[in-house]
Formats: structure tokens, sequence, C-alpha cells
């Protein structure tokens, strides 16, 4: 399980920026582009497999707080990130109540702030 990150954002350029900026870094890197995906991609790898999930915020169908709640159920010693550029006080609070987010991150997120929270 050690250094596999999955990142799930339904902008492809996000994950495609994330990917780039922790190029030198230890990690196995998965990408999803919707919550749906990012629940297909943990059952196939196995929950366990990831120690670490960063989810975007607003995404279709799915949030990333609704996301990350059901991540919680699936796996739940991975720790989990929200990376989000629209952050509002009441998707914040459910992200962090209900998928007991580890981190709230900003868009955008400088590499080694993300890379700070990763490690932690």
């Amino acid at each position: 399980m050690a250094n596999r990150i999955l990142f799930v954002d339904d902008d492809e350029n996000v994950v495609r920026g994330l990917r780039l900026s922790l190029r030198e870094q230890p990690y196995e890197i998965f990408s999803a582009l919707s919550g749906e995906e990012g629940l297909e991609l943990l059952n196939e790898e196995g929950p366990e497999t990831f120690s670490v999930i960063v989810s975007d915020m607003r995404m279709p169908y799915m949030d990333g707080a609704e996301f990350l709640t059901k991540t919680r159920r699936l796996c739940p010693d991975t720790s989990r990130i929200l990376l989000t550029g629209h952050a509002d006080v009441d998707s914040s609070i459910s992200a962090v109540n209900e998928g007991r987010i580890f981190r709230f991150l900003t868009k955008p997120c400088a590499p080694d702030e993300l890379c700070i929270s990763i490690e932690a």
C-alpha cells in the first residue's frame, strides 16, 4: 500500500498537472475522472491498495464529500485529502464530518504543500 496515491478529479488537466508536479516523488500514481470511476478502481485494485486518496470537491453526479464518505467505508485506514478550487463552508464541513478527511487543500496547490500533506 505504501506510496500508492489515487487522484480523483473530473478535469483531466488537473490530474495531468498533479502527475507532473509529483513525478520526482516516490509515488505510484493512479487517477480517476469521476467518483464512480474512483470507486471502480478501488474495487479493482482492492480497498487497501492506496495509502492516500486525493479528491476534487465539485464533480458531476458524485461530489468529493460523497466520494470520500464512500471511500471511508471501503478503506477506513486510507488517508483522504480534499483538493478544491471551490471552497465553501457547507461543503467543507460536510466533507470533514462525513468523509473524515485528513486535509483540506485549495487549488491551485503548491507541489510542496501537496507532498507534505501526502507524507503526513
